[in-house]
């Protein structure tokens, strides 16, 4: 299997240093599972370190490896400190790290400091005595009254952002699910334990960490006092990790315009910001079949965040957010993609994997191409190099969570077990069962999307085409969308009909789908020089 990478160097630099940096979203559980069980672990990952490799993959982001029920796919997180034994123990991660390090990867870990789960011993001291230092950990009321503006994160899973515990005699408050109580980051206490814990991770050998729900976190709790200053908040938490490891990486998680985010990189504190406003924009581009949506929202960018403090994503591990749309707009998305009304979540999102919304195949390959050609660093959900598919009958998010489908065997090569609670009855048979969509399948296919998405890694890593200082040019038909950076122009025709490319003569393809040096096919892109 190829491989891009070589050791990183002793002392290695930063985020983004690499012009051809990309993200791979990695969830453990589903990964691949070494001992039979029946849930993947680090052993398992650590078994197919080769495969993320040859991806072109410079950063692992680990999604959360910690102890849980795993109510909220591990983010209802049971312990800060701790790995879930099912993954491994301290040992086995340390032996993740080193290995990815040896294949010239670094590793981000997801750190959730914005709540805890309801079985977590801060919550279980705090609702002891809420009025006590354990007690001010977390955010404490009265009374259920809400104020304007605070809400719960999942309509109709969650009906209010208050929970009276019997034990406390009080409410507690949570933006997302009611078994996981909002941690109080205004408490000097509270601030001083994420620091700890965060540096705990950073003495294991971690890298650096995605902070979720990151303005969430600092946002008032529906109560006075609850309020907190963003920007004192995040330069004493960087500059408290800076005197740990002065190359650590931090990237922050929050749903919110790009002029909201833009604070959460000033004075770098944060290296970047995984952005939900271009995704948006692309969804609602392949929708109406124009390229004009991509273009204003890189303009609307370029004016609050560098290209290079950007994640992009097509499909993350959730649901696909639409919130940054209008409501007509996300009505225009959700008519194109998810005319099933299964298919929608929250009331403003969709349940489906990637491949299966974007079908046909050539449209799916497209949006990969555009993902390595939008200005920032691209992010990858394991699998999606695949076109793995979803199952709708699953409940809620989890639809989309495929086990990971390395061969043709049972389960997708994912686990010997005869029976997993992770992995979806439509990953055996139909268009993207493991009998027809695997790793193995895909490896010698020079017309997979495997294949293609090895080849735009090494295009876009030998291009420098991850550095900043794109523009837009006028292709001459307004569903291509046309973007130049130096020497490399990438053509990508967001329609299902073919269109006419006026650029001008002497471009060479370094890589190409249905491009003839005049005409894009339905779909069809190209990466020239």
């Amino acid at each position: 299997m190829p491989s891009t990478h070589e050791r990183l160097p002793d002392n290695p630099a930063g985020w983004a240093t690499d012009p051809g940096a990309l993200v791979y979203g990695l969830d453990l559980s589903r990964f691949a599972d070494s001992d039979g069980d029946g849930f993947g672990d680090l052993a398992g990952a650590m078994d197919h370190l080769d495969h993320v490799a040859s991806l072109g993959v410079t950063w692992i982001w680990l999604l959360p490896f910690y102890p849980s029920e795993r109510r909220d796919n591990g983010y209802d997180v049971d312990d800060h400190l701790a790995v879930d034994p099912r993954f491994g123990d301290l040992d086995d991660l340390r032996a993740f790290l080193a290995h990815a390090h040896d294949h010239g990867i670094r590793v981000l870990i997801d750190a959730v400091p914005h709540h805890t789960s309801d079985r977590h011993p801060w919550f279980l001291a705090a609702r002891e005595d809420t009025d006590g230092r354990a007690g001010k950990f977390f955010v404490w009321s009265d009374d259920d009254s809400t104020e304007p503006g605070d809400h719960p994160m999942f309509p109709g899973e969650e009906e209010t952002v208050w929970t009276f515990d019997e034990q406390a005699g009080r409410y507690y408050h949570h933006q997302f699910y009611s078994f996981q109580p909002d941690i109080n980051a205004t408490d000097p206490d509270v601030f001083e334990e994420i620091v700890q814990l965060l540096t705990f991770w950073l003495g294991v050998g971690v890298d650096g960490f995605r902070i979720d729900a990151a303005l969430l976190l600092v946002q008032g709790k529906g109560r006075p006092d609850t309020d907190v200053d963003d920007a004192v908040f995040f330069d004493r938490l960087r500059a408290r990790l800076r005197e740990i490891r002065p190359d650590v990486a931090l990237i922050a998680e929050a749903s919110e315009p790009p002029e909201a985010m833009a604070s959460l990189i000033e004075n770098d504190r944060f290296d970047a910001v995984i952005d939900f406003s271009l995704n948006n924009a692309t969804f609602l581009g392949l929708a109406r079949e124009r390229a004009q949506p991509i273009v204003d929202a890189l303009s609307r960018l370029d004016h609050s965040i560098p290209a290079d403090s950007r994640l992009n994503f097509i499909r993350n591990a959730d649901e696909a957010d639409l919130s940054l749309l209008s409501d007509d707009e996300r009505q225009e998305v959700f008519a194109r993609f998810a005319p099933d009304e299964d298919a929608l979540i929250y009331g403003r999102g969709i349940r489906s994997g990637w491949a299966p919304m974007l079908q046909p195949a050539a449209r799916v390959r497209m949006t990969l191409s555009l993902l390595h050609a939008l200005p920032g660093v691209p992010l990858l959900q394991a699998g999606q190099e695949l076109g793995q598919g979803d199952d709708l009958r699953v409940r809620g998010r989890g639809a989309a969570r495929t086990t990971m489908q390395w061969d043709d065997s049972a389960w997708g090569g994912f686990t010997a077990a005869s029976v997993s609670p992770l992995t979806l009855g439509a990953q055996v048979d139909g268009p993207f069962g493991f009998r027809t969509v695997n790793a193995r399948a895909q490896e010698d296919d020079d017309g997979s999307l495997l294949t293609l998405a090895r080849e735009l890694a090494r295009v876009r890593r030998e291009a420098h085409a991850g550095a900043a200082g794109w523009t837009t040019v006028d292709a001459g038909d307004p569903a291509v969308l046309a973007l130049r950076r130096d020497g490399l122009l990438t053509l990508h025709n967001l329609s299902g009909r073919e269109a006419t490319v006026a650029i001008g003569d002497g471009h060479h393809a370094a890589l190409a789908d249905g491009w003839d040096g005049r005409t894009l096919a339905p779909y069809g892109f190209a990466w020239l020089d």
